[in-house]
């Protein structure tokens, strides 16, 4: 409080004007919500000690790992805890794949196109392929963050068209509640994805299952169209997107071992520094009883290693920077213990919850 009453103080003397002192906004606790002195955070910090208390467990197991089969054991540990957490997913049923059009654009081609992840259940996407590739090339699920239109967005299509530049095929898919998928008349809730995937969200929660294993299984299932491509190279198999498609790219690689390469963005940081911070988010991105469960953010990097991994991060995300760096480390012993530890990288930039030029290169 002296601090603050001398910049003020500082200011008058110095004849500042009001309103060049009140454009910067020196709080800190817009942020840092669990450190708000606020009556009404007693709730919230009184489940967030519950929380620190099961994430120190964890960390307390994790840190006297050391060994590849101490490592192997937490695998199989962790893939038990993440089925339980994530509930059982359904018999796969026939995608019956339709495209409904194609377009041809300078250098490469789109199908739009629908599948069937569960029978009648539709899965909207587009196959981007370019014009110039191998007769089996590789491929990349494009997982979309929290835009209204999904993969249509123009920071996505970069991304996109970013890696269909450089020979990928891209397989971009609707999330639920997105683009193609909108689940509610525009009157029914505000604006944007976050309303769609939360009142849905509340509604599975309350039948036992969270909309993590919709989401997940949307990405099983794209996995599975994409065996169905003479294009595509089975072995090749990545994933890839930011925000909420971080989320859903790190989810979906922890539970498919197809998949060869997983470069979530904008997502990884540590559930101590989540909670801290911004607080939990939307119904997707809350797993059934996940922290009980003793499940952190770097499991679904841990879980499998050593399977080549890039965490893409900002350090001013939404997301704590320190978190991902905490994440990245953590990870790194259990790579080591691998005898791959170049296999799990990290990249970040100056910037907010965005994706920059830097990160682009190195994704």
């Amino acid at each position: 409080m002296k601090y603050n009453t001398l910049i003020v103080a500082a200011c008058c003397f110095l004849g500042l004007s009001n309103d060049l002192f009140a454009q910067e906004d020196l709080s800190v606790y817009g942020y840092w919500k669990y450190h708000q002195p606020v009556a009404d955070q007693l709730l919230y910090k009184s489940l967030s000690e519950r929380a620190f208390s099961q994430l120190d467990k964890r960390e307390a197991a994790v840190l006297s790992l050391t060994t590849k089969e101490q490592w192997r054991k937490r695998q199989a540990d962790v893939r038990a805890k993440l089925a339980r957490a994530v509930g059982p997913f359904p018999e796969k049923t026939p995608l019956n794949p339709v495209i409904t059009g194609k377009l041809k654009k300078e250098g490469f081609s789109v199908e739009k196109l629908y599948f069937e992840s569960r029978p009648g259940y539709h899965v909207t996407a587009a196959m981007f392929l370019p014009d110039k590739r191998q007769e089996k090339g590789p491929a990349i699920i494009f997982c979309s963050g929290h835009s209204e239109n999904g993969f249509r967005s123009e920071a996505y299509q970069r991304l996109i068209l970013n890696y269909v530049k450089k020979g990928f095929i891209v397989l971009a898919f609707d999330p639920i509640g997105q683009g193609e998928r909108i689940q509610y008349q525009p009157d029914e809730l505000k604006k944007g994805a976050t309303g769609e995937h939360s009142y849905a969200g509340v509604q599975s929660f309350i039948s036992g299952l969270p909309p993590a294993n919709y989401f997940i299984w949307d990405g099983i299932r794209c996995v599975d169209y994409l065996l169905t491509r003479k294009e595509v190279d089975p072995a090749r198999i990545g994933i890839a997107g930011r925000s909420g498609g971080g989320t859903q790219s790190a989810y979906i690689a922890a539970m498919d071992d197809r998949i060869a390469a997983a470069a979530p963005e904008c997502y990884i940081t540590t559930f101590d520094k989540l909670i801290r911070s911004n607080g939990p988010q939307d119904a997707e991105q809350n797993l059934m009883y996940g922290l009980a469960e003793g499940i952190d953010m770097a499991d679904f990097l841990e879980v499998r290693a050593p399977k080549p991994a890039l965490i893409v991060a900002t350090t001013r995300d939404i997301f704590a920077i320190q978190g991902a760096r905490d994440s990245y480390h953590e990870a790194k012993r259990a790579y080591k213990a691998f005898g791959k530890p170049e296999q799990i990288q990290m990249t970040e930039d100056d910037a907010g919850h965005a994706s920059t030029p830097r990160n682009r290169e190195a994704s």
